[in-house]
C-alpha cells in the first residue's frame, strides 16, 4: 500500500506542478498580446514586461490556479490508472479506491494550508504592488485606511472599487524636509477617469513651512478638484479588504463594529479569502471520484465535461453570493463555507459511490 500511495501522491504532485506553469505560461503569453499597452507602462524591453507579468500573475490568477490546478490532478493522477484498469487491479487485490483516493487528499490538504500562507504573503504583496505602481504603501490603524505615495499621506474611512469613490478623506501634503504644507479634508471623493479627484465639502489648510507658528489659511469649498498627477491613482480603490492580511481585515470589521457601520462587505471578503485555500482539498475530493468513474466509460473527456460542469456550479454559487454580500445580505458573508460544505457532501457522496 505503501508503494500505491506514493505512486498517487507523486502523480497528483507532478499533475498540480505542470497544470500550474503551464497554465501561468498560457496566461502570460494571452496577457503580453490583450494588455500590452499596460505592460509598456512598467518600462521597456524585458524588465518591464518581467515586473509587469511577476505582479499580475500572483495577483489575479494564482489564487484561482492554485485550487482548479488540485481539481485537474486528482482527476488526472486517478482517471488515467482508471482508464487503463488499474484501478480495477487496485479493487481486485482488496484495495478500496477509498484508500486509495486518500493519500491524494492527504496531499492536498497540506497543500492548502500552503495556499493560505501564500495568498498572505506573495499574493498580497504582488496585489499591492500592482495596484500601487508609484510604490506607494496601503496599511490600516484604528479602522482607517492610510496611504503613503512620496510625500503625501492618506487617510481614508471607506474605498468602493466600483463607484471610484472614497470616503472620510483627509491628505497630509509635506514638503522635502517632512514639514506640513497643505491638509486636505473631505466628507468623500472620486476618482475621476481623466485621473483628478472631485472633493466634496473639502476644508484646506495651508501652511507657512518657514514660520510653522503662523495660522493656517483656511478655505473651504463644497465642490473641488485635486489634481494628483499619477498615471493609476486608483491604488486608494484597492485600499479596501483586497489590500489587506486577513488579520488587519478582521480589525477593520471590528472597528466598523464598534462605529455601528455596516461591516457585512468585509466578513464576507473575510470569509471568502479564509475558506478560498481550502477548496484545494475540497477540489481534490470532488475530482478523485470523478477520474474513478472513468473505469466504467474508459472517456475522459465525458469525466471532463462533468468537471467544466461542477467547477462552473461552485463558482456560480460562490458569485452569486458575493453579489448578495456586496449588497448588504448578511448571511451571505457565511456562504463560501456553505458552499464548501454542500460541494464536500457531494464529493464524498460520489466516492461512496465508486467504493461500491
Amino acid at each position: 500500500m505503501r508503494i500505491l500511495s506514493r505512486y498517487f501522491v507523486s502523480g497528483y504532485l507532478t499533475y498540480y506542478a505542470a497544470i500550474v506553469i503551464v497554465s501561468l505560461l498560457v496566461i502570460a503569453i494571452v496577457e503580453m498580446m490583450v494588455n500590452f499597452d499596460h505592460v509598456i507602462e512598467y518600462g521597456e524591453g524585458w524588465v518591464g514586461m518581467a515586473t509587469y507579468l511577476f505582479l499580475r500573475l500572483p495577483s489575479y490568477y494564482l489564487p484561482f490556479l492554485i485550487p482548479v490546478g488540485s481539481f485537474g490532478a486528482a482527476f488526472l493522477c486517478l482517471g488515467l490508472p482508471a482508464r487503463s484498469l488499474e484501478i480495477l487491479a487496485a479493487k481486485t487485490s482488496g484495495i478500496s479506491p477509498t484508500k486509495l483516493a486518500g493519500p491524494v487528499l492527504a496531499a492536498a490538504a497540506v497543500l492548502s494550508v500552503a495556499a493560505l500562507a501564500l495568498n498572505e504573503t506573495i499574493v498580497l504583496d504582488a496585489a499591492r504592488r500592482f495596484n500601487s505602481e508609484d510604490g506607494g504603501e496601503i496599511f490600516q490603524s484604528r479602522g482607517s485606511f492610510w496611504y503613503q505615495r512620496g510625500n503625501a499621506l492618506f487617510r481614508v474611512e471607506a474605498a468602493d472599487r466600483d463607484s471610484r469613490t472614497l470616503q472620510g478623506v483627509t491628505v497630509y501634503e509635506r514638503d522635502s524636509a517632512g514639514h506640513l504644507v497643505r491638509s486636505i479634508r473631505a466628507a468623500s471623493a472620486r476618482i475621476e477617469d481623466d485621473r483628478r479627484w472631485r472633493l466634496e465639502n473639502a476644508i484646506f489648510h495651508e501652511f507657512d513651512a518657514d514660520d510653522p507658528l503662523a495660522p493656517p489659511r483656511t478655505e473651504t469649498r463644497e465642490d473641488a478638484w485635486l489634481e494628483l498627477g499619477s498615471a493609476e491613482d486608483l491604488a486608494l480603490l484597492g485600499a479596501d479588504a483586497r489590500s489587506l492580511s486577513l488579520l488587519r481585515l478582521r480589525a477593520q470589521i471590528a472597528a466598523l463594529e464598534r462605529d455601528d457601520r455596516d461591516a457585512t462587505r468585509y466578513r464576507a471578503q473575510w470569509h471568502a479569502r479564509l475558506a478560498d485555500p481550502f477548496s484545494v482539498v475540497l477540489f481534490a475530493l470532488l475530482g478523485s471520484p470523478l477520474g474513478m468513474m472513468v473505469e466504467r466509460s474508459r472517456s475522459l473527456a465525458v469525466a471532463a465535461l462533468q468537471a467544466i460542469a461542477l467547477l462552473g456550479g461552485y463558482y456560480g454559487l460562490q458569485t452569486t453570493a458575493t453579489v448578495l454580500a456586496g449588497g448588504g445580505v448578511a448571511a451571505a458573508a457565511y456562504a463560501p463555507w456553505a458552499v464548501q460544505a454542500l460541494f464536500a457532501a457531494y464529493g464524498a457522496w460520489r466516492m461512496a459511490v465508486v467504493s461500491r
